[in-house]
């Protein structure tokens, strides 16, 4: 048998103070929700961050009806807008393009059809088309579901549309009655 040497004594652990406990677990709190939401960005097939700026930089449809930010208005007629929410709804795989066909009257864009040009080619996140003729009061193509912000392309593409009708507009269709327009006011 070993003797213990009594005087060797033992560390004595401190323990930790309530302060430092507390501010481990805010720390441990912050690192979990910021993972959490690293891994929710990864997953999701779209950019929440995203979404938040496009929805408030879009418009919804109400009774045919869409005012835009300088108070010009939209309007429908002749069932365009149920047409319209038809072929979107027939379209969920893809893009699409379609022109509406009006005329404007000061702050007021009377969309009285809806013409569906030639696709050269579409998929998930693009749409070529044969360009919409100079009647189109709206050159309008859908996005997918809640990205109603304008890519550069969309952008460029509007120089096109102006040389063929100055008073057109382009527009994004994103979710069934929520659109975004570029070119007015």
């Amino acid at each position: 048998m070993e003797k213990k040497d009594e005087n060797i004594q033992e560390p004595e652990i401190e323990e930790e103070s309530k302060v430092f406990r507390v501010i481990k677990k805010i720390i441990l709190f912050i690192i979990s929700i910021f993972l959490l939401f690293l891994i929710l960005s990864y997953l999701l097939p779209f950019n929440l961050l995203s979404i938040i700026p496009s929805q408030l930089n879009s418009y919804e449809i109400n009774n045919d009806e869409i005012t835009l930010k300088n108070n010009d208005l939209i309007i429908f007629e002749n069932d365009t807008y149920d047409e319209l929410l038809e072929f979107y709804n027939n379209n969920q795989q893809h893009e699409f393009k379609a022109c509406l066909v009006g005329n404007k009257e000061d702050k007021l864009y009377k969309i009285e059809k809806i013409e569906i040009p030639v696709i050269l080619s579409q998929d998930f996140s693009s749409v070529r088309a044969i360009p919409c003729t100079k009647e189109t009061i709206i050159s309008l193509h859908s996005h997918p579901f809640k990205s109603c912000y304008f890519s550069v392309h969309d952008i460029n593409s509007y120089r096109l549309v102006k040389n063929i009708n100055g008073e057109a507009l382009i527009g994004i269709m994103c979710e069934p009655a929520r659109f975004n327009f570029y070119g007015f006011g």
